[in-house]
């Protein structure tokens, strides 16, 4: 089956130079062989394609005559002339050595993957590890105040016997025997272009250029282990609810001699049945009587940090609200904190005792004001039907 250059990076045939090269990227990455889940297969293919579609020129050949545009006319294949894709004039047709020698292999996908994906793949072992997240809940008092919690979370971390040396206890660090240190087997291959050098990462020392002269019995030699780790986390005073801790250097560990990834603990902090957040502000309500509410009083109130005395002026109205200034919740990592925000809520009594009854009526009277509905008032409702 015929290869398409453009299903192989997953764009489409009219894609820009700048979609091809993100695609190249994105495809180079996910098929890398160092990855796991890589393909070599697939990431030589996505490098084939790369190198055919980012070039105008080879780009233009490719549309016109597809897979034989090496040998299509102009592009330097059979009957063709200089100033194809490689610009020389040659028939790559059937060609398997240099000036017809045997014993030389020629394969462009190889040069270029030497060339360029053994540096790749050294390159990305020094990278450092992967980064972890996990969720964390706390109570909405610890929240506000800050807290200290014990996690524990399984990940790859470095070997507790070798240290992530990878060797054995007491055994030494020695200069790799096959690459001598250098951590790249360097080859010469005898190409249409001459002479080439490529670079494949060491296969003893895996690109470190050393090696351990007995290998740690319990992680193999890797320096990794996956194992259990206790860590204790601070939560900053006045964290909300889906904010993110970072714990540096506390993901999982790379590759031996790499620096490990980080840690992000997401917070979880349940509602509070008693108080609402509001930024850094906190709202309650605060329930008092008719009478507290017209001749004014001082209340205990409880607030996130305890109880403290609130003045009530006389004559407040339902739903006013009195702020209690520096009683809300902390800036993270700032000595500012919110208000509390208390609404007035003016709670009617169900029943009143017959000496209450009378009190207020006689303030009712006082005022003008009806307390009772006419007799009268009924009998028109019903006369009206």
């Amino acid at each position: 089956m015929a290869k398409d250059f453009y299903d192989i990076l997953g764009v489409s045939k009219s894609a820009s130079s700048e979609e091809i090269k993100r695609a190249y990227r994105k495809k180079a990455h996910e098929y890398h062989p160092d990855k796991g889940g890589g393909n070599e297969q697939k990431f030589k293919e996505v490098n084939e394609a790369y190198q055919v579609l980012s070039d105008d020129g080879k780009r233009s050949q490719y549309d016109r005559f597809g897979e034989n545009y090496q040998h299509a006319p102009g592009a330097g294949g059979r009957g063709g002339q200089a100033g194809g894709p490689f610009g020389g004039g040659f028939d790559f047709n059937g060609f398997n050595g240099f000036g017809g020698q045997a014993g030389v292999d020629f394969d462009l996908g190889d040069i270029f993957s030497d060339i360029f994906g053994g540096r790749q793949e050294r390159q990305s072992r020094r990278q450092r590890g992967v980064d972890l997240e996990m969720p964390l809940t706390i109570s909405f008092e610890e929240s506000v105040h800050g807290v200290t919690k014990t996690v524990t979370l399984e990940k790859r971390d470095k070997c507790h016997v070798c240290t992530g040396s990878g060797a054995a206890p007491g055994s030494k660090i020695v200069t790799c025997t096959k690459c001598h240190g250098q951590g790249q087997i360097i080859t010469t291959r005898r190409t249409v272009f001459g002479n080439m050098q490529s670079a494949t990462t060491c296969d003893k020392c895996d690109g470190e250029g050393k090696t351990p002269e007995t290998a740690c019995t319990v992680c193999g030699g890797s320096g990794v282990l996956r194992r259990p780790k206790t860590l204790e986390v601070k939560i900053p005073a006045g964290i909300d609810n889906g904010q993110r801790i970072r714990v540096q250097g506390e993901g999982e560990v790379g590759y031996k001699g790499s620096n490990p990834g980080d840690l992000y603990i997401t917070i979880r902090v349940p509602a509070s049945k008693e108080f609402r957040r509001e930024g850094n502000n906190l709202h309650k309500e605060l329930p008092i009587s008719f009478v507290q509410a017209t001749l004014g009083t001082k209340v205990e109130v409880r607030t996130i940090d305890g109880t403290i005395e609130v003045k009530v002026p006389a004559g407040t109205q339902p739903n006013t609200v009195l702020k209690v200034a520096g009683q809300g919740v902390p800036l993270v990592n700032s000595g500012k904190r919110g208000d509390l925000l208390l609404t007035v809520r003016v709670i009617v009594p169900n029943k009143l005792s017959k000496q209450e009854r009378e009190l207020i009526e006689k303030l009712a009277n006082l005022n003008g004001e009806a307390t009772q509905v006419n007799k009268s008032f009924w009998e028109n409702i019903k006369n009206s039907f």
